[in-house]
């Protein structure tokens, strides 16, 4: 976590501001508990919570401080209603982190003590992780206040470099299933079932197939119905565009990859400068954080950053690009300057090979990517069916 955050804030101003079931897992961590097994993980230094708490959206971070002044963040997380779902993403997580930690030199908080029952003697789930200098990059230079959550163009070369080195190295760490990373009984890994997908996967088609079989939209048909009241198809259309996805995405499976056997690359689920620590100096990359969700994945699936994302040409309206396929916009036009920028600077890390660096160079790659995403997680209506006929045009 950041020694010095705009995210940071004291105790009564979280309590103010933040959501209910932010203040309530608050309230319900016994923290002299935890500063007790702290203590006892640090060779009995006294220990005390700090008045200094961050919140993000799936956890409570608070500062820990010994009697010698070395200082820890405790994070508590913030109850889901499925807490089976919660324990195994948590023991994942603690699993990714510390195999990252053992087989790469990416700059991930080490993690010192954690208990993921939420009857505990904390009364939370949480995790003890060390203290890693820097700024959240979305908080830096004065935070949102001062640039709305957007990198300062000044620093972006650097600190798309710097990006790009950790995600080469992210990249590098493989894997011979789809699947989180789990511990094994005797302090190895192996790679677990997806949480509400299953698995581990051996091939990419078993995983798309898998997918297509699990997956939900995250809108019922009322729903994309009234948000296509003024939309630019009938509603009807939108609803079959969106409900033929799946099925589509499982008739060409076993076309998808061409990686189809793996070994399959480790991603981070929430690659954005909300989880990305830098020095403010000069914005090189100083930690990465919050590995909830990460997994290892199809090639297919591995995208941009999400503060280079944008619309593949595939899912959106024909009528915003010219008619080389180029973006009218021109905001739009420079995301796109700066995704051919990193891709670059991608190139310019890989040692063993170019495999990062050609899958986000492919636009067939990212209309993949982008468009699962969407599914999955967001529930963005767009044009699925095109993105389908762009990949099979493609293959």
């Amino acid at each position: 976590m950041a020694t010095s955050s705009s995210s940071w804030a004291t105790v009564l101003d979280f309590l103010q501001s933040s959501s209910s079931k932010a203040i309530e897992a608050f309230q319900k961590a016994h923290w002299d508990e935890i500063c007790r097994i702290a203590s006892k993980h640090y060779n009995s230094k006294g220990c005390r919570a700090l008045d200094s708490v961050a919140c993000g959206m799936n956890n409570v971070v608070r500062m820990l401080e010994f009697s010698d002044g070395t200082r820890w963040v405790a994070r508590v997380h913030i109850s889901s209603t499925d807490s089976d779902i919660t324990r195994i993403k948590l023991e994942s997580e603690v699993a990714t982190m510390q195999y990252i930690s053992q087989h790469s030199s990416l700059p991930v908080p080490r993690i010192l003590s954690y208990d993921l029952d939420p009857k505990g003697p904390a009364g939370v789930p949480f995790i003890l992780m060390e203290l890693i200098p820097g700024t959240v990059a979305m908080d830096a230079l004065g935070g949102y206040n001062a640039h709305r959550g957007v990198i300062p163009r000044r620093h972006r070369p650097n600190f798309y470099r710097s990006v790009a080195a950790c995600h080469v190295q992210i990249t590098s760490l493989r894997f011979p299933k789809i699947g989180i990373i789990t511990r094994t009984g005797d302090g190895g890994y192996e790679m677990g079932p997806l949480p509400g997908i299953g698995g581990p996967f051996e091939t990419a088609t078993a995983f798309f197939e898998a997918w297509a079989n699990s997956v939900q939209f995250k809108r019922n048909r009322e729903a994309i119905t009234n948000m296509m009241q003024r939309g630019p198809i009938p509603a009807e259309r939108m609803v079959a565009i969106v409900e033929n996805f799946p099925k589509q995405i499982k008739a060409m499976a076993a076309r998808i990859s061409t990686h189809d056997n793996g070994p399959f690359p480790l991603d981070h689920d929430d690659f954005l400068h909300s989880n990305i620590l830098v020095d403010e100096t000069n914005f090189d990359v100083t930690g990465i954080i919050d590995w909830e969700g990460a997994c290892a994945v199809p090639w297919e699936l591995v995208a941009f950053p999400e503060f280079i994302q944008t619309l593949p040409a595939s899912f959106d309206l024909p009528k915003n690009y010219d008619q080389n396929g180029e973006p009218l916009d021109e905001g739009t036009k420079d995301v796109w300057r700066e995704r051919r920028d990193y891709v670059d600077m991608v190139k310019s890390f890989e040692t063993e090979d170019c495999l990062l660096s050609d899958c986000l160079g492919s636009a067939r790659c990212q209309a993949l990517a982008y468009s699962y995403g969407a599914y999955t997680s967001v529930g963005k209506l767009g044009f699925y069916d095109q993105v389908i006929k762009f990949v099979q045009d493609n293959e």
